[in-house]
């Protein structure tokens, strides 16, 4: 009996520690699980659509830049990233656009390092093996001399024209001029192609198995290009009969109805001049020289108002006309007034001068460029999101985009403060808006 019940003791002792041990796996890896899922990334492209689920048929919730670091909470099977985008607000966008350490497409990286470890691993045998080893390294020399050959014939590809070279992680070789066009395959970093002419801000190329397809001169290099007749000029605006995107994305068609093809995609607060107007759609031309129709349902007249002197100043912020904070020098607490306009929108000199001025104030005007106008009134743009690509002494011209809204330094929300200063003078800027409703 005693021997019986020791054995009993035993196996409920044991029982017991088992599930102890069941209970803090239980526990534990749901916590290790969301840690590990916690990852950020850095967009690659240079505009990426942050889209409501993971695929090309969810709506377009965002659009961020290239550069921009996001963090990662969870992907997909097919590669797709949930990404943080505010307090409680989510969206999604393609694996194939964002770098994680350094690498485009996470499962391909995940897939390739195993087998590298692989092969350290068999290099650790016997004598008798090493040797062998010797002799694989052999032949993979001479296989490297007759790929380096094969390299040389690959840059023989120039039809006459010049050849480019991949200078990023990968590209795309698209159908046609134009990212709305379907994707032929990737290009991956040193690929060389031939010129056969250039368009815009893209190349027709041909590769050495005789594939031909466009690729955007943003991701390759250009050598030896010789310019050709078929290059098409990107013709640079006047001020009257422009347009501005006022969605975060739109499609560009190629006929003024959404059942004909997409030619094109343009984003939020981009300027473009039309042509013409046919049933509520806009004819424009993008950078890129694709031609088609925008629907007049997305899009806002780029205004412009008369100023006092017989002048003209543009209006600076042409998506946004509210004043959040009205001019107010008898006490002092603001000597502008605030435009109260969404994060990201674009902002442009009301008129043309120089670059004076490019400073970033953390307890004040956040991100600042001040330009001395040509009629002697100093503009003061504040609380911009980043700062501005140009310099001191830049020439600017009035409806040149000088930076986008943002909401740095002393500030509380997304507006642009706007300041006009003559000498010591200060001027409420809505005094040069004698028209301004």
């Amino acid at each position: 009996m005693r021997c019986i019940n020791k054995a009993a003791s035993r196996i409920a002792a044991i029982t017991a520690i088992l599930m102890v041990i069941a209970m803090g796996n239980y526990s534990f890896s749901p916590m290790v699980s969301y840690a590990a899922s916690q990852r950020k990334g850095i967009v690659a492209a240079n505009a990426l659509n942050v889209r409501s689920g993971p695929g090309l048929n969810y709506s377009i919730r965002d659009v961020i830049d290239h550069g921009d670091t996001v963090v990662i909470v969870e992907t997909n099977k097919n590669g797709w990233h949930k990404i943080k985008l505010g307090k409680d607000q989510y969206g999604w966008v393609s694996g194939d656009y964002i770098s994680i350490d350094g690498k485009i497409g996470t499962t391909k990286a995940i897939a390739s390092t195993p087998s590298k470890k692989t092969t350290t691993t068999k290099k650790t045998t016997t004598t008798k093996k090493s040797t062998t080893t010797k002799k694989t390294t052999k032949k993979t020399t001479k296989k490297t001399t007759t790929t380096t050959k094969a390299k040389s014939k690959v840059s023989s590809v120039d039809l006459g024209n010049g050849i480019i070279r991949v200078t990023g992680s990968y590209t795309n070789l698209r159908k046609a001029k134009g990212s709305g066009y379907s994707v032929i395959r990737k290009l991956y970093k040193k690929t060389e192609a031939g010129i056969i002419e250039k368009s815009g801000s893209w190349y027709k190329v041909k590769l050495a198995d005789g594939t031909v397809g466009w690729v955007s001169c943003q991701y390759v290099q250009a050598i030896g290009y010789k310019a050709s007749v078929s290059s098409t000029p990107v013709k640079t605006p006047s001020d009257s009969g422009k347009i501005i995107i006022a969605q975060s994305s739109v499609n560009v068609r190629s006929s003024n109805s959404t059942d004909s093809k997409l030619v094109a995609t343009v984003r939020r607060n981009e300027v473009y001049k039309y042509s013409e107007v046919k049933d509520g759609w806009y004819k424009i031309v993008t950078p890129s020289g694709d031609s088609g129709y925008v629907s007049g349902r997305y899009v806002s007249k780029f205004k412009k108002y008369a100023v006092n002197g017989g002048g003209k100043y543009i209006w600076p912020t042409q998506t946004a006309t509210r004043i959040s904070n009205h001019f107010n020098p008898v006490e002092g607490r603001h000597k502008g007034i605030d435009i109260a306009a969404p994060g990201g929108s674009q902002i442009i000199a009301v008129a043309s001068g120089v670059v004076v001025a490019k400073r970033y104030n953390p307890d004040g005007c956040g991100h600042l460029i001040v330009i001395e106008q040509n009629d002697g009134v100093r503009a003061y743009y504040a609380h911009m999101k980043k700062a501005s690509f140009l310099e001191k002494g830049a020439k600017v011209k009035a409806g040149d985009t000088i930076g986008i809204v943002g909401t740095t330094g002393r500030s509380t929300g997304n507006h642009l403060h706007l300041e006009f200063r003559k000498g010591d003078e200060r001027i409420d800027p809505l005094n040069y808006y004698p028209n301004f409703d």
